[in-house]
């Protein structure tokens, strides 16, 4: 588990969340060795950290959940480096851009990110605030709908990235 420790009780959720469907989808995980490592939501504060837990640790497959994508990219770049890459499964939280390119690698270790779709937000909040103006009854808290992107759904829910490496890629324009 790759957290965040000073970030508070939101990420330190995302790792409750996924612990709990890891022992919903395996039983048999409760036995496994769990342990933590604050990569404070950074890749190379992960880096090193995950490196130096890969020195000592013995090898076996190893499920790795991160706190936020950045976690999850430096820690799989520290499986890479040892040569345990194909040994590990690797999810991140937010399926931040650069998630998302590693997820079209072919036989990327990442195999999911958690998207929660912060553009979709303004919607949302808009009507419940028309709601409160208006003092119509509303819920004591709001979720939005979050989505696993895994290699295999990554180009349906975000199928314009491509224009994201042409953009970046384009001279800046001079007035």
């Amino acid at each position: 588990m790759i957290e965040i420790a000073r970030a508070g009780p939101i990420p330190q959720t995302r790792i409750r969340g996924m612990l709990a469907g890891i022992d919903e989808a395996l039983p048999a995980a409760v036995e496994c060795r769990r342990i933590h490592i604050d990569g404070d939501g950074q890749f190379g504060t992960t880096l090193e950290r995950v490196r130096r837990y890969l020195r000592m640790a013995s090898a076996g497959f190893t499920l790795v959940c991160a706190a936020n994508d950045p976690s999850a990219l430096g820690a799989l770049r520290a499986f890479q480096e040892v040569g345990r890459a194909p040994d590990c499964a690797i999810v991140g939280q937010s399926a931040e851009p650069e998630a998302r390119v590693e997820l079209r690698r072919p036989r990327t270790p990442l195999i999911a990110s958690v998207a929660y779709f912060p553009e979709k937000y303004g919607s949302h909040l808009l009507r419940l605030a028309v709601d409160i103006i208006e003092r119509k009854p509303t819920p004591p808290a709001v979720f939005i709908k979050h989505q696993l992107i895994t290699p295999d759904n990554v180009d349906h829910f975000y199928p314009n990235d491509g224009l994201l490496t042409l953009t970046e890629s384009l001279p800046a324009c001079r007035w």
